[in-house]
């Protein structure tokens, strides 16, 4: 079950501040962009995500999007929001994130990855030996596929609400 397990399981990114990401030396951030950012598969950015990666970004973190989606939808939100990025990731592979820290110049114990899915971005972090924070998503699953994994995800989810599991001080 440890394998499942984020470092942080909150409501939004918009809880993540500069100073929570400083004090565990984090100096850049892996994020997804669906559900996470923005709703599934939607080219709306809104406002306070704008803001938020503004306040990130301008307290000198890096903030790169790692998705397992297409070129095309990654290089369009990526130009919106000026961000760099790695598109068909293979999350939970590592590879992905081996690219993004490549390109952040980071290394693993200085990255966090921040996503909405327990079976791609929490495991891959684990997998890869990286600190996550687990986002609950910011639509309704609208894909089939996407309703499997929300509904497999639940008890996990239960189980790490129950346990407590939902951040302290410092990200592990």
């Amino acid at each position: 079950m440890a394998i499942f397990k984020p470092g942080f399981f909150i409501d939004s990114v918009l809880a993540i501040s500069p100073e929570m990401l400083k004090k565990s030396n984090i100096k850049s951030i892996l994020i997804d962009i669906d559900d996470t950012l923005t709703a599934h598969g939607s080219p709306i950015i809104e406002q306070d995500i704008l803001n938020w990666i503004h306040l990130i970004t301008s307290s000198g973190i890096k903030i790169i999007l790692v998705s397992n989606n297409f070129k095309n939808r990654v290089q369009k939100f990526a130009k919106k929001v000026s961000l760099p990025f790695v598109y068909f990731s293979c999350k939970p592979l590592p590879i992905g994130f081996f690219w993004a820290l490549k390109k952040t110049k980071t290394k693993k114990n200085e990255a966090v990855i921040v996503g909405d899915q327990i079976f791609t971005d929490v495991l891959g972090a684990n997998l890869f030996g990286m600190k996550s924070i687990l986002v609950e998503p910011r639509s309704k699953s609208k894909t089939i596929s996407l309703k499997i994994k929300r509904f497999i995800e639940r008890p996990i989810k239960k189980h790490i609400k129950k346990t407590h599991f939902c951040g302290g001080d410092e990200l592990k």
